[in-house]
């Protein structure tokens, strides 16, 4: 099994919520009223993040150099760089 730190969702939470240490679902519950589903993909998340947490240029950068999702064959496509 793969290391939090090391998957996307690990990834994108140190960029973006490592400071304020809540997770996302407790992050969208809390700020947004949003309760999410653990079948939540990678690409859905990176989409509230971009769209939702007023992300600055630096972190948007971040965001997208680390960007990668999983096809439903559980197959790994990259975001260019």
């Amino acid at each position: 099994m793969e290391d939090f730190e090391n998957t996307y969702v690990g990834k994108l939470w140190n960029i973006l919520l490592n400071d304020d240490k809540r997770s996302f679902n407790e992050y969208f519950s809390e700020e947004f009223g949003i309760t999410l589903d653990d079948c939540i993909t990678d690409k859905q998340i990176c989409f509230l993040c971009k769209s939702m947490m007023r992300l600055n240029d630096e972190q948007l950068r971040e965001v997208d150099s680390i960007r990668e999702y999983q096809w439903e064959d559980g197959s790994w496509i990259r975001g260019e760089k």
